[in-house]
C-alpha cells in the first residue's frame, strides 16, 4: 500500500488504520482521514503522526480540501488536515536543496503556501486551545519561512505547554536550532542533550542525539572551500568519535518497548548513523525494530531514501 504515496509521504509507521485513512484521502474520500482525526484528539502522539502523514498525502487533493473547507469552516480537524496539506505544498515547492542552491520561484512557492498554512491552523488552535496538534503541525511553518526570527522557539513552547515530548515537533525544533537554520552547533547540541537528560527508556526522542551529530556531519560535508573539501576526505571520523554519546542513547533506547507512533522512525534514525559509521552489529539490533518501510526522513540526506534504506540491510546482512 506504501508504494501507492510520493516518496515525500513518510509511511515508516504501523498504523493499518492510517494508512487506509490515507489511501481513501488520495482518491479524495476525506471523510476516514476527519473520523481518525477526530478520534485521536486526545491520544497527542498519534494524532501528531496522522496529521503529518495525511497532511502529506492531502497535497495530492488540495483542491478537495480548499472546497471542503469552504463547506465546513468550522471543522477543526478538517483545518489541521488542510493546513498540513498547505505546508507540504510550500515544502515541495522548495525542494530539499541548501539555501544557496535554491530559486527565488521555489522559495516564492514555500512562502505563498506557508503564509496560507499559517493562517489554516491558527484558526484550528484558535477553534480548540488545549489542542497540541495545531502547535506541533505549525513546526516546520516556522522552519520553513517563519515570520520573525524567534517564531520556532514560540511555536514549540506552545507545544511544551500541552505536551512536552512530542516526538516530531521536538525534532523540527532541532532542526532550527542547527547552524543551517537559525542557530549554532552548541545551541543545537545543549537542546539535544537537555532533550534527552530525562527521557525513559525506549523513548523515541532518544534520537535526538544522533540526528544532531547527523546534522553537524552534514555541515561539514556541504562547506565550499578547497581545504573543507579536502577534509571531507576524513568526516567519517567525525561520526566515529561520537560513539560513546550515540551508543549510550542507542543503550536507552534499545533497553524500553516501541510502543509509540514514532518508535520506527527512532530505530531508523540509529540505523542511519551505525550505517554510516559501518558499525553492523547495531545496525542490525535497530535495523530490527526499524519496520519494513523506509522514512524519507533523515535517509534522504544521503540520497534516495529506499536505497539507502536497502543499503543499510545489506550492510547489516554481512558476516
Amino acid at each position: 500500500m506504501a508504494s501507492q504515496f510520493p516518496s515525500y509521504v513518510d509511511t515508516a509507521f504501523h498504523d493499518e488504520e492510517l494508512m487506509n485513512a490515507g489511501l481513501a484521502l488520495k482518491y479524495g474520500d476525506l471523510e476516514p482521514a476527519l473520523a481518525l482525526l477526530a478520534a485521536t484528539r486526545d491520544q497527542p502522539y498519534r494524532r501528531e503522526l496522522a496529521v503529518d502523514f495525511l497532511g502529506a498525502v492531502g497535497n495530492m487533493v488540495l483542491p478537495v480540501l480548499l472546497n471542503a473547507e469552504e463547506e465546513r469552516p468550522e471543522d477543526v480537524n478538517l483545518l489541521l488536515l488542510l493546513g498540513s496539506a498547505q505546508t507540504t505544498a510550500g515544502w515541495q515547492s522548495r525542494g530539499a536543496a541548501y539555501a544557496k542552491d535554491t530559486s527565488d520561484e521555489q522559495f516564492g512557492g514555500l512562502i505563498n503556501f506557508t503564509q496560507r498554512a499559517r493562517r489554516t491552523l491558527h484558526r484550528a488552535a484558535e477553534m480548540d486551545p488545549d489542542d497540541v496538534a495545531p502547535w506541533a503541525a505549525l513546526m516546520p511553518v516556522a522552519l520553513g519561512a517563519p515570520t520573525h526570527r524567534s517564531e520556532a522557539a514560540e511555536v514549540y513552547a506552545e507545544v511544551v505547554k500541552r505536551v512536552p515530548d512530542l516526538v516530531n515537533a521536538t525534532l523540527r525544533r532541532l532542526q532550527s536550532t542547527a547552524a543551517k537554520w537559525y542557530g549554532s552547533h552548541d545551541e543545537m547540541f545543549a537542546f539535544a542533550r537537555a532533550g534527552v537528560a530525562g527521557l525513559p527508556d525506549g523513548h523515541p526522542l532518544l534520537a535526538l542525539i544522533p540526528i544532531a551529530h547527523i546534522e553537524r556531519y552534514l555541515s561539514l560535508l556541504s562547506a565550499d572551500s578547497f581545504l573543507v573539501r579536502l577534509w571531507r576526505v576524513i568526516t567519517s571520523r567525525y561520526l566515529r568519535k561520537q560513539r560513546a554519546e550515540v551508543d549510550a542513547a542507542s543503550d536507552r533506547l534499545l533497553a524500553g518497548p516501541d510502543g509509540q507512533p514514532h518508535s520506527l522512525w527512532a530505530h531508523q534514525i540509529f540505523a542511519m548513523y551505525y550505517h554510516e559509521t559501518k558499525t553492523k552489529d547495531r545496525l542490525r539490533s535497530h535495523l530490527g525494530r526499524s519496520g519494513p518501510r523506509a522514512a524519507s526522513w533523515p535517509w534522504g540526506y544521503f540520497g534516495d531514501h529506499d536505497e539507502r534504506f536497502e543499503q543499510a540491510h545489506r550492510m547489516a546482512a554481512l558476516d
